[in-house]
């Protein structure tokens, strides 16, 4: 079994937010994919139900996502988006 972690988030803002939140996600993907550890990190937006948007990421360990998730950078975009946000889903699956 590998190490890696495979991270799938949803991500929904609140009605009239999509488009901050989208500029700020836009901004979050960036900033990640220079970080150790990061393998893939990409952001999509639901063909169903626009504005709804999702994470595909994949880390190099739990270590590293557990670094991502606890980085100072992270914490500034949660406390900067909080009000855009709706709810959040974070799933953490292993390859088998």
């Amino acid at each position: 079994m590998s190490d890696k972690v495979f991270v799938f988030a949803q991500v929904i803002p609140h009605e009239g937010k999509a488009d901050a939140l989208r500029e700020a996600l836009q901004a979050l993907v960036a900033h990640t994919r220079t970080e150790a550890g990061f393998i893939q990190y990409d952001l999509h937006e639901s063909t169903e139900k626009p504005d709804h948007f999702a994470f595909y990421e994949v880390w190099a360990d739990q270590a590293a996502l557990d670094a991502h998730a606890g980085s100072n950078f992270m914490k500034a975009h949660s406390t900067r988006t909080a009000e855009w946000v709706q709810s959040v889903s974070i799933k953490t699956y292993c390859k088998i």
